[in-house]
Order: C-alpha cells, then structure tokens, then sequence
C-alpha cells in the first residue's frame, strides 16, 4: 500500500505546486498589466494637457485675430460714413482683446494691456475730416496685426 500512497501524495503535491504557480502567474500578469496601463494613463494624461494647453492658446489668437478684423470693420465703416456701426464695431475690438489671454497666446501682457487700453479709447464721432479717426483706427488694427506675430505652424 505504501507505494500508491506516496503517489497519491506525489500527485496531490503536483498538483498544489501547480495552483500555486498559477497563481503566482496570474498575480505577475496583473502587475504587468497594472504597471503598463498606469504607464498609458500618465502618457494621455499627458497628451491630453497638451492638447488643452494647445487649445487654449488658440482660442486667444482666434480672439487676437477677429480684434484686428473688427479694427479693420471699423475703418471700412467709417470710410462708409456708418458712425454707429463703426463704434459697434470698435466695441467689438474692445471685447475681442479683452477675451486673450497673453499668457495661453504667448504674448506680450504689456503690449496688450496697451492695445486694450488704446481700444478702449476709440471714440468714431460724426466729423467732415475722418482723416484723424481713420488713422487712429488704422493704427489700432497694425498695433493688434504686430502682436500677434508670424503666422505659427
């Protein structure tokens, strides 16, 4: 009897170191998996600062750019002799580059503060002589124009 019992026993010891290393194997592929997705994770975490970072400065170049059409409106309105329309639109310059963000857009606080202000100064009046207004609007467009830069690719 004795030599079927040290079989069984044998088979009853396989048998537990084999649940034992499925065991231990199942518990290794987890941890490989956790580790690989935590790394996934951190990377689209990542990626996706990224993209609203991205997102943010061109929201606020967007708004750089429709100031400098709105100065541009403006200009043409006046030439049109439309005064009421050419206040709306220097209005608008106003709300435009009070919506950028210099920092997102990557530039200059104190040149927009400027702008801002010099915007916010723009008053079109009926004259004769547009000559005065006009300048002045089309300085405000250049001045908008020249912040924000190059084209950016």
């Amino acid at each position: 009897m004795e030599p079927r019992s040290t079989r069984t026993r044998n088979g009853v010891i396989l048998v537990g170191v084999l649940i034992v290393a499925g065991v231990a194997a199942y518990v290794a592929g987890a941890s490989v998996e956790h580790q690989a997705r935590t790394r996934e994770a951190a990377t689209a975490a990542a990626q996706l600062q990224a993209a609203r970072t991205q997102v943010a400065s061109l929201q606020s170049l967007r708004q750089l750019l429709s100031a400098d059409t709105w100065a541009y409106r403006a200009a043409v309105a006046l030439d049109n002799r439309n005064f009421g329309v050419a206040n709306d639109d220097v209005a608008q310059v106003v709300v435009s580059l009070n919506a950028v963000d210099a920092a997102a857009a990557g530039i200059n606080t104190r040149s927009l503060v400027a702008l801002k202000t010099e915007a916010a100064g723009v008053r079109i009046s009926v004259a004769t002589n547009l000559e005065a207004q006009r300048t002045q609007l089309v300085r405000l467009a250049d001045g908008i124009t020249a912040l924000s830069g190059p084209p950016r690719s």
